[in-house]
């Protein structure tokens, strides 16, 4: 199995929130339709991060690291996803060679902490320029 042809299906409505910062990972989703919005709370403001189409993945750098959730996810319109769930994941992880699953783990733990400087910067930035206005 692979999380492109995940069994298990999800739907979700406009403004649905499908994961949320801070909470325990145990689940890495593909968007089968529609579309998601990530953002990030930065010092007590929603920032987004981005937006992922049909065929892009989320939560599995949570899955990888075993921390919790980095961002929300939260559906545009109307969505589905599908999901593989932290048992089913792991079994796939396993049949890395051990060399590289250390690998994978450094690029996550690279990937939220470049996320985490992208996003204050990118608030820090739309602070500035709404003061100059």
């Amino acid at each position: 199995m692979t999380i492109g042809n995940a069994p298990v299906i999800q739907r979700y409505s406009d403004g649905d929130v499908i994961i949320s910062e801070g909470v325990i990972s145990n689940n890495a989703y593909v968007v089968i339709s529609g579309k998601v919005r990530i953002t990030k709370k930065v010092n007590h403001k929603t920032v987004i991060v981005g937006t992922l189409k049909k065929g892009d993945v989320f939560g599995e750098m949570g899955l990888i690291s075993s921390a919790v959730r980095s961002a929300t996810v939260l559906a545009v319109g109307e969505v589905t996803v599908g999901f593989i769930d932290r048992d089913s994941f792991e079994k796939l992880l396993a049949t890395l060679p051990e060399e590289l699953k250390i690998i994978i783990g450094a690029l996550v733990q690279r990937l939220r902490v470049t996320t985490e400087m992208l996003t204050r910067i990118g608030s820090e930035l739309a602070e500035s320029k709404s003061q100059k206005n």
